[in-house]
């Protein structure tokens, strides 16, 4: 064993790399195509798509208000009833004359449920109020909308 060819009695004593790598790569690849799928809780919802936005991005210190299609009000991802919303409003109106409230209402909600939200707001206090949209995809043909 010494410097030349080991004989056939001896046994390996080099631990053989490639199946650990083939299987780290398939374990990453598993991952990377699973955690595209994973859903994270929250409402389903359809924003109607514009050309021009609204606003500065999302942050952590906004309120985000959610109208869902069926007319159902989500305050940042927990369901809300109006009255619970008003009171939450006002709270954040009293520490925060300034902060900003995101009000994403669902393409297929009714119009008047968005402005009973958008009248909460105001009587809380709150003037900050932004109404987010999806960008709107331009084609050739139609570049102007």
């Amino acid at each position: 064993m010494h410097g030349g060819m080991a004989s056939e009695d001896e046994p390996m004593a080099d631990m053989n790399m490639i199946p650990l790598i083939d299987i780290a790569l398939t374990l990453v690849i598993i991952l990377m195509v699973t955690s595209a799928f994973i859903r994270h809780p929250g409402v389903s919802l359809k924003l109607p798509e514009t050309v021009t936005r609204e606003g500065a991005p999302e942050t952590p210190k906004d309120l985000s208000v959610v109208v869902a299609a069926d007319g159902t009000v989500f305050l940042d991802g927990q369901k809300k009833t109006m009255p619970e919303l008003q009171v939450r409003l006002r709270q954040t109106a009293a520490k925060n004359k300034q902060a900003r409230v995101l009000l994403k209402g669902d393409r297929g909600v009714l119009y008047e449920r968005v402005i009973d939200v958008v009248d909460l707001v105001r009587q809380a206090g709150l003037t900050r109020v932004v109404l987010p949209t999806n960008p709107k995809k331009q084609t050739a043909a139609n570049p102007g909308g």
